[in-house]
């Protein structure tokens, strides 16, 4: 159940903190105090869409935030999401920026607004204001009876079903519209195939062999240079080991004349020990590199043939080998296309899936139907629709779809003597919205849910009906938490507890906002004696007023 919220900024609501009782509790107010803004606070933490019209005129950020008790199909949701924060409270925040940037939280970690739409369902059932409008598209009705039936599992299967069936629909329809053009591709992806067959590319290949062509190459380079370097320096005739050997015999016979020379004998002396060291590095160097010029060969001409494959495709070498895997795959859909047979067969099983499915689900809603009729006809009875049926049509339909092959359509007699017809045929808008109460209570009364919320479903209705309406929410919040924002009396009168919401201003020179208040017994009584109407409060309709809060 919603055991807190907290608004901010939002619409005419300055700042909010409100915490909500268990049973049933009336939200009541004059036109225009913000008693449908509370709703609509509790929709937009449940994934609505946003609006920067929410957000409160002169501010930049509306915050909005509220906390369930945790029930352990909620801590399942929250554990298999990894959104468990170990508390039992569950909180949701939403904000909504003035540039139209919405985030979301849901136990402090972001969020995605489908999650807030999914945890939802776990968390409270919204009957709006404009629910007896959409009663009158069929496909809501529909969705309704699954509802009440709680076909959710068979629902997800038959669409998946219906999506399989779909596919292979759809390629068998390709195939026969392109079976000509299906088989030039494929005679053109197989000469290509037939090619890649004698090359035979494999993953990576073109980058290693151009890597280890790229060394051998220059592996020529290096034998040559290390030979002709060593040449220079200690093998030839002319090298420079001779060459500073003539020096240091053209010194060593004048170095006793001068002191001065001796040094630099000696530091040629460190050259020629320098340079026979390096002539013998390099010589030890060449003696332990072994340079294979047949794989030299053999990468040149592999290289070749990737660059001959690759220009008669028009490809880059390095492309040869995905294009390769993607042809064999191309090939393997182009060979199932050409097969007529094999997809037909296709079709035939994934459609035999899908009646199989399409055939249990249509069984669940005859049942489910029945059950239901028998528990809104009844809920008719209290609602001045004495002798009243209600039946719900579930007909094979001649378009199958993802929800099945049924077309389900309410019928109605408001009165005994009359048949039923479709419910789009009710000309009385109050009797639309009685039924529609009837069917939102049976609704809720088979709920799982921990809270209730009914946003003015009694429009339309008055007088001893209202009364029962409030006695039927009275008896489901006997189990569950219920809300309901109502403009009557009857209806108020009956619940546990009471919240006036109404629009102040502080300051004439600042917006309106609205004031949420728990009314005391005393309080109720004013509040209920103004909803009964009248210019004047008088202590007839207090009195009044009174005995209603004690029936109720």
């Amino acid at each position: 159940m919603i055991t807190s919220l907290n608004i901010r900024n939002f619409v005419i609501v300055e700042h909010l903190e409100l915490e909500l009782p268990m049973g049933f509790t009336a939200l009541t107010g004059q036109t225009g105090a913000g008693k449908s803004i509370l709703i609509d606070a509790l929709q937009l933490l449940f994934g609505a869409r946003s609006d920067t019209e929410f957000i409160r005129q002169g501010c930049d950020k509306s915050d909005l935030s509220a906390s369930f008790s945790v029930s352990p199909e909620i801590k399942e949701w929250l554990d298999d999401r990894e959104l468990d924060n170990g508390e039992e409270e569950l909180i949701i925040r939403r904000t909504l920026d003035i540039s139209g940037k919405s985030r979301a939280w849901i136990n402090g970690y972001p969020s995605t607004l489908a999650q807030l739409k999914d945890l939802s369902s776990l968390l409270v059932l919204i009957h709006g204001q404009h629910a007896h409008q959409s009663l009158l598209r069929r496909g809501a009705q529909l969705q309704m009876l699954d509802g009440y039936c709680k076909l959710g599992p068979k629902l997800i299967k038959i669409r998946r079903a219906w999506d399989e069936l779909s596919t292979a629909q759809a390629k068998l329809r390709k195939a026969k519209e392109e079976a000509s053009l299906n088989a030039e591709r494929l005679e053109r992806i197989r000469w290509f195939l037939e090619d890649m067959k004698d090359l035979g590319p494999s993953k990576n290949e073109w980058a290693s062999i151009n890597e280890e062509h790229t060394r051998l190459s220059r592996a020529t380079d290096i034998l040559e240079a290390c030979q002709s370097s060593r040449g220079l320096l200690t093998e030839e005739d002319s090298s420079v080991l001779s060459m500073i050997d003539t020096a240091l015999d053209r010194l060593g016979e004048v170095i006793d004349t001068d002191q001065k020379l001796e040094k630099i004998y000696n530091a040629l002396t460190d050259a020629r020990e320098i340079i026979d060291s390096a002539s013998d590095d390099i010589e030890h160097y060449l003696s332990r590199t072994d340079f294979d010029e047949s794989r030299f060969a053999e990468l040149d001409t592999r290289l070749s043939d990737y660059i001959r494959m690759a220009s008669k495709y028009h490809l880059e070498p390095e492309q040869l080998y995905n294009e390769y895997l993607s042809a064999k795959k191309k090939a393997h859909e182009f060979e199932e296309l050409g097969d007529l047979t094999a997809l037909e067969q296709k079709v035939k099983e994934a459609k035999e899936i899908y009646d199989a499915l399409a055939a249990e689900l249509s069984k669940y809603r005859k049942k489910g139907a029945q059950s239901m009729e028998r528990q809104i006809t009844k809920a008719m009875q209290t609602l001045a629709m004495e002798g009243g049926k209600f039946e719900i049509s579930v007909q094979n339909t001649e378009h199958p779809g993802p929800n099945g092959t049924d077309s389900v359509e309410f019928l109605v007699a408001g009165h005994a003597g009359v048949a039923p017809r479709p419910l789009i045929k009710v000309a009385s808008g109050g009797e639309l919205a009685r039924i529609s109460l009837a069917i939102a209570v049976t609704d809720s009364s088979t709920a799982t849910v921990d809270t209730l919320i009914f946003d003015e479903v009694d429009t339309g209705i008055g007088g001893a009906v209202a009364e029962t309406v409030g006695r039927l929410l009275k008896t489901l919040g006997s189990h569950q938490q219920v809300l309901c924002v109502t403009h009557l009396s009857q209806v108020a009168g009956c619940a546990e507890n009471h919240f006036r919401i109404e629009k102040v201003q502080s300051d004439k020179d600042k917006a309106p906002s609205s004031r949420i208040t728990l009314l005391t017994p005393e309080e109720r009584v004013e509040e209920i004696s103004r909803m009964m109407g009248g210019l004047k409060i008088t202590e007839v309709t207090r009195e009044h007023a009174k005995e209603m809060l004690h029936q109720g």
